[in-house]
């Protein structure tokens, strides 16, 4: 029985609301989702391409992430001083022979050229943030390395569910990570596939540094990353007085003042 255009076009904007909030979907939880077919998914995600309301991945579907957040560039120029200083705090913390990693964004971006600027030697870094890669791998003495993931141009990444799973072989020291938000309810970013990574990294272990500029306390994203900071070590510009005001709950979390 052939189906109503609007009912057609009432679950394609489901699937694509439903892509944007989670990051990434496979093709098989969209069908059990929404009661249909793969064939039938794979339809609606054809039409959803050309609307340019998502990207099409190998098994599944991205949201326009790349296409609608702000570009990397862009978000350099954004709180320069802050992420120098929370940079240069960064790369105090990395000894020589350690094995770190490098989270995508702008901020732990500023880690990463510090680091270079020390060159700090013997270092092992996996990283899925290319503009990092490009700087770090100037230096002779640090080993870089990139994990698996689909590539975003525009924010100068690796994304996509691949990330986090290629990440399960190694051990880190430390691992710095970003964030789009903190506030009361905790810790937020943007899109699932990037909080996924960080979740993996606290499972494998690390010392996860997060490295969080002051403009981002108090204030809310789409997909919760941790209700407390539990476990992690803030590294901000951000006063004690700043989060406290904002409630933000530190549990047992290291601060760390830029």
């Amino acid at each position: 029985m052939k189906v109503a255009r609007h009912i057609v076009e009432a679950r394609r904007q489901s699937i694509a609301n439903l892509v944007r909030e989670r990051g990434y979907l496979p093709i098989q939880v969209i069908s059990r989702q929404f009661k249909i077919s793969a064939a039938t998914v794979r339809r609606d995600l054809d039409q959803l391409v050309d609307q340019k309301l998502l990207t099409r991945t190998h098994g599944g579907a991205l949201s326009e992430f790349d296409r609608q957040f702000a570009s990397a560039d862009e978000r350099r120029r954004v709180d320069a001083d802050a992420k120098r200083a929370i940079g240069a705090a960064g790369a105090a913390l990395v000894k020589p022979g350690m094995t770190i990693y490098i989270d995508v964004g702008t901020t732990t971006l500023a880690v990463a050229e510090a680091i270079a600027a020390r060159r700090v030697p013997s270092l092992c870094v996996v990283t899925a943030s290319l503009a990092a890669a490009r700087v770090l791998g100037e230096i002779p003495e640090i080993e870089v390395h990139l994990p698996a993931g689909l590539y975003l141009g525009r924010q100068e990444m690796l994304g996509g569910p691949q990330v986090p799973k290629s990440l399960r072989g190694w051990r880190f020291d430390l691992a710095f990570v970003g964030a789009e938000a903190l506030d009361a309810s905790g810790l937020h970013n943007s899109q699932d596939d990037i909080v996924a990574v960080t979740r993996e990294l606290r499972l494998l272990g690390a010392r996860v540094v997060l490295c969080l500029a002051r403009s981002k306390v108090g204030t809310h994203a789409a997909v919760q990353v941790a209700p407390a900071l539990t476990g992690f070590t803030l590294l901000t510009d951000a006063s004690r007085a700043e989060l406290d005001k904002a409630s933000v709950p530190l549990g047992d979390a290291t601060v760390i003042q830029a």
